[in-house]
């Protein structure tokens, strides 16, 4: 297999079947499926069986104990069986170019970053109810998504800035990845810390951000957000702390180092 796409989830249902129908539609069909649940809850058993006929799946739990989402993260870089890892969440829903252009472009010593659209409301229901697996420009246009310039390929010729890492849409090597121990399993709220931080690393051992914007494209299906300022704050508290660390490598990651 070329690669593997790991999909970060919690109990989004709708939200899960929306993305694995685009997955199925990808040019590029030589890859397998991580279901990264931070929780045991059995809600996606009967979706995940539906889809295993079109690609490889693996389905990862573990107990509901917080927000743990970077502990699943490394279990899923354990499983992966490739070298090629695509990270999404469980709410983007993929254009059919998208991991044919990450196997393209990741490559060790290199991070692929990319941004995505943020879908209104109206376009959102219509794909998780099934009406149609990616939106239309003029729809996106018409219903006042977000950040729908994202979606432009050509753009892509024009493009020099190297964007922030975000979490929903990256590639690595995985052998970066385990270089620098994962992902830092000491972030334990939502919102902030874990992408900032694997980056931060990433740079620090000499790993390069790559754009893959307008390239690895991605629609992000609307909900309501919380107000988690009060996380966030904690989490960038500690992500300040963790700076002045002189290893690139998280000391709670794949393995635990000694501090």
């Amino acid at each position: 297999m070329k690669a593997t796409l790991i999909i970060s989830v919690y109990k989004d249902v709708s939200a899960l079947e929306a993305v694995l129908r685009s997955v199925a539609l990808q040019k590029e069909m030589d890859f397998e499926v991580i279901i990264s649940q931070d929780c045991d809850d059995p809600c996606f058993n009967e979706l995940i069986e539906k889809f295993r006929s079109y690609f490889p799946i693996k389905h990862l739990q573990q107990a509901d104990e917080g927000f743990l989402k970077t502990k699943m993260l490394n279990k899923a870089i354990r499983a992966s069986e490739t070298d090629r890892l695509i990270f999404i969440d469980g709410d983007c829903v993929l254009h059919p170019r998208f991991i044919q252009q990450y196997v393209r472009h990741i490559q060790e010593g290199r991070v692929c970053v990319a941004r995505r659209v943020n879908l209104d409301a109206t376009t959102s229901a219509k794909i998780r109810n099934g009406e149609k697996t990616i939106p239309g420009y003029l729809e996106m246009i018409r219903n006042k998504s977000t950040s729908v310039e994202e979606s432009f390929p050509l753009w892509s010729l024009l493009q020099r800035k190297i964007v922030p890492l975000l979490g929903s849409n990256m590639g690595w090597h995985k052998a970066d990845l385990i270089k620098i121990n994962g992902f830092d399993e000491s972030y334990v709220n939502p919102g902030f810390g874990e992408d900032t931080d694997i980056e931060f690393r990433a740079k620090k051992a000499g790993i390069v951000p790559f754009s893959t914007r307008y390239k690895t494209i991605q629609y992000h299906l609307f909900h309501e957000r919380p107000n988690r300022e009060n996380l966030v704050k904690i989490s960038k508290d500690q992500f300040l702390e963790k700076m002045k660390r002189e290893d690139y490598r998280c000391q709670f990651g794949l393995e635990t180092l000694e501090a």
